[in-house]
């Protein structure tokens, strides 16, 4: 499907990324609770009740991002998530919220 990641995005911009559509929290949502969960394309949407031609374009945005990794096994691409990135991403993001500024105040 994707392989690679982008440059080094914002904390908005990952913040946007990752929540950027219905599915891809649902994605999130889903590895979270299953953190060393591997499986299909096809299994992964099915996991979500959607169908896998949905779900292929946001998958790809979590891949590109790099907190989802692929993998060929067999004949079988899997994708799973990268504990580590997933875990530099999420820092990154609690930083950029720690400087919002809400209603004028820091």
């Amino acid at each position: 499907m994707f392989r690679g990641e982008q440059a080094e995005m914002s904390g908005s911009e990952i913040l946007s990324t990752l929540l950027g559509s219905e599915i891809r929290g649902d994605l999130l949502v889903l590895f979270h609770k299953n953190p060393g969960l591997i499986d299909t394309v096809d299994g992964v949407a099915r996991r979500i009740g959607r169908t896998t031609v949905t779900v292929i374009s946001e998958l790809r945005e979590l891949l590109e991002l790099g907190v989802l990794r692929q993998k060929r096994i067999g004949n079988s691409e899997i994708v799973f998530l990268d504990r580590a990135k997933d875990r530099d991403l999420l820092q990154s993001v609690a930083n950029h919220l720690k400087t919002v500024r809400i209603g004028g105040e820091k």
